[in-house]
């Protein structure tokens, strides 16, 4: 049995060693200051706890407020450390109210002398600035970023399934005969070919149409350029080993965090995963996981940068509202960008602005509390899994 096994009874909260001082604030008070109301206020708290930290500026455009949009990355920890825990909030815009969330609660919660030797935090909030502000899931190339890592040299996945559905994904209107004859075409290929197809064809990825839904791009976006320079500029691959949290909402039980590897069930990467997190993590690969196999996920660029079985990648999915929901609420973001207009500060925009955010990040406290209490979890079980990776791995954490 690893070192890392070992160590799960530690995660408990009436036993075992704790980070010191990490339960003194409760999650349920800590949710009324974690959570913010739009991208300028959760980018004035971030840079408010990381005085120091790094802007990577997207030029020319703004927030609805009129202030600019950037990436920030704070360092936590000794400049130095072998191993680097790195949490992404924002990859798909409004879920980024939850994940800079966490990473605010864990910027109160932690002082760097609770970080175990040779271990250190690294922070990317909003990686999808334009998406966080403007309550969009895309970036402002209008692309899913999480779909957007493949290798464009070396061609494009096809998606047959979409193919055959795009006309219907995004109707012309979201109700009356254009609208039902999109859903009765729809329902048609799900009897055909069955419920995970048809998954599969609306948001396992495609690269052919830039005005339909999950659309990869024709190139790596901006934001996944900006991931290059970060790279460099904290010198990632100089590192021993990367474990790379990136926060989620919206699949799976209402307030759950769930720990989802995008990594072959086979590889080392994956092993690393089930050793540090246990049975909490499941796979898309073996059909454990709430989310289907998907393209271009962020997974290949960690793949790409640092190979396997230096790294792992988890997506922290957090449970909102049922698929259906889920469905609604993105075809009425994605027609008003198509056939509505696409003006965000219209009436019609600000309604599917702030449905939205509702759905990827409820306002009930319940809910935020649980989310910040699961993610401390998923902190504690981290930083102990990276002192078994570092060159000379304390005793028992």
């Amino acid at each position: 049995m690893s070192s890392t096994l070992l160590h799960h009874d530690q995660f408990s909260f009436d036993g075992g060693p704790t980070l010191p001082g990490f339960e003194a604030v409760s999650s349920l008070r800590s949710s009324s200051s974690a959570f913010s109301r739009d991208y300028d206020h959760a980018r004035r708290k971030f840079r408010h706890a990381v005085p120091d930290a790094r802007e990577y500026s997207l030029p020319e455009l703004l927030t609805p407020q009129g202030s600019p949009l950037a990436i920030d990355v704070g360092w936590f920890g000794d400049r130095s450390a072998e191993c680097l825990l790195v949490v992404i909030s924002g990859t798909h815009g409004p879920e980024g109210h939850c994940g800079s969330a966490i990473q605010l609660d864990w910027l109160n919660c932690l002082k760097p002398d609770d970080l175990p030797q040779g271990v250190a935090i690294l922070f990317i909030h909003a990686l999808n600035p334009y998406g966080f502000a403007w309550d969009r899931r895309v970036t402002q190339e209008g692309c899913d970023l999480n779909r957007n890592f493949i290798d464009f040299s070396a061609g494009v996945p096809s998606n047959p399934g979409f193919d055959e559905l795009r006309e219907y994904l995004v109707p012309i209107t979201l109700e009356g005969p254009a609208f039902e004859v999109a859903q009765e075409a729809i329902q048609a290929f799900r009897l055909r070919n069955g419920e995970t197809a048809f998954q599969v064809a609306r948001k396992a990825g495609q690269y052919s149409d830039p005005l339909g839904m999950f659309f990869g791009g024709f190139e790596p976006a901006w934001s996944a350029q900006v991931l290059d320079k970060i790279a460099v500029d904290y010198k990632l691959t100089e590192r021993n080993f990367l474990a790379v949290i990136d926060v989620h909402t919206g699949l799976g039980p209402y307030g759950y965090g769930e720990l989802q590897s995008e990594h072959k069930a086979t590889s080392a990467s994956h092993l690393i995963a089930e050793n540090m997190f246990g049975p909490t993590v499941t796979s898309a690969d073996i059909g454990t996981s709430t989310s289907i196999p998907i393209e271009g996920t962020l997974q290949l660029y960690w793949e790409r940068l640092l190979g396997d079985g230096n790294y792992l990648y988890l997506c922290l999915e957090y449970g909102t509202f049922d698929t259906a929901a889920a469905q609604r609420v993105l075809l009425a973001d994605q027609w008003l960008h198509v056939h509505g207009g696409g003006d965000r500060t219209s009436a019609r925009g600000l309604q599917i602005r702030e449905q939205m955010r509702d759905h990827f990040c409820p306002a009930d406290p319940i809910w935020q509390e649980a989310v910040l209490f699961r993610a401390r979890q998923v902190l504690r079980q981290t930083l102990v899994g990276l002192t078994g990776k570092t060159t000379n791995p304390p005793g028992p954490y």
